[in-house]
């Protein structure tokens, strides 16, 4: 397995003239691009599964202790490990121009042959998160700028997404009610482990059911409780009733 694990997704210069007319240098070529794809799956694979442990988006050097941070040469050409940090789900296209300019490498590099995790366009290599949570949790992380944190103990009114007691709260503000900070407002709140099946408590404002996006990304089938015990179920077309 080892042999998957090169750091790679910005070739630099070719260190020597390399001839993809010979048999035996483009077999190697083909096989280290491969190996690449390999790579970038397990790079994606990583990703997704630091997101669901830690609520937040790792940076290379976590990244490198999950999968590993070996250095190679790949036919030659020195690969190098660079995270792209316009757009926290896409990495660098790894082919340098000699071998981009190769029409059948190009397209064994930016097909779908040994890809499930990943995708290229436009010059950039995508992540595909595929479990429902890591969605949800990206889509939070990203409207908070950063990493969820702990809800802080204190009063707040501008709501905020945030961590306490092992339950996620989204649009969260905070009262003092008998010498305590409590819950005061929320779109929604759940526990981390019963997120794809609910129960999930969500406000009693049912026009928010539609305006707010963080909706959107509840599973189908999960079941929700609004704050007067009004019972619903999420559905293709949305949040329903259960009567």
């Amino acid at each position: 397995m080892k042999k998957l694990f090169f750091i790679f997704l910005f070739l630099s210069n070719i260190a020597f003239s390399l001839d993809l007319n010979n048999f035996e240098e483009r077999k190697s070529v083909l096989e280290d691009v491969k190996s690449i794809i390999l790579y970038e799956e397990s790079m994606a694979i990583a990703y997704e599964n630091y997101i669901l442990s830690n609520y937040s988006i790792p940076n290379l050097a976590q990244i490198k202790t999950l999968i590993g941070d070996l250095t190679t040469q790949i036919s030659g050409i020195t690969a190098t490990l660079t995270l792209n940090n316009s757009a926290i789900t896409k990495i660098s296209y790894a082919l340098n121009d000699t071998l981009k300019a190769d029409d059948s490498i190009k397209a064994l590099y930016e097909s779908n042959t040994f890809r499930k995790r990943t995708y290229v366009r436009n010059n950039e290599v995508y992540f595909i998160l595929e479990d429902v949570f890591a969605k949800h949790l990206y889509d939070l992380i990203k409207t908070n700028n950063g990493a969820l944190q702990t809800c802080p103990n204190l009063v707040f009114i501008v709501p905020i997404n945030c961590i306490e007691n092992n339950h996620i709260y989204i649009g969260l503000t905070k009262k003092l009610e008998n010498g305590l900070f409590v819950p005061n407002s929320y779109l929604m709140v759940y526990h981390i482990d019963k997120f794809k099946t609910g129960p999930i408590i969500i406000t009693d404002d049912t026009s928010k059911h539609i305006t707010e996006n963080a909706f959107d990304s509840i599973p189908k089938g999960a079941l929700l409780y609004d704050t007067n015990g009004v019972k619903y179920l999420k559905t293709l077309d949305g949040i329903e009733v259960l009567k």
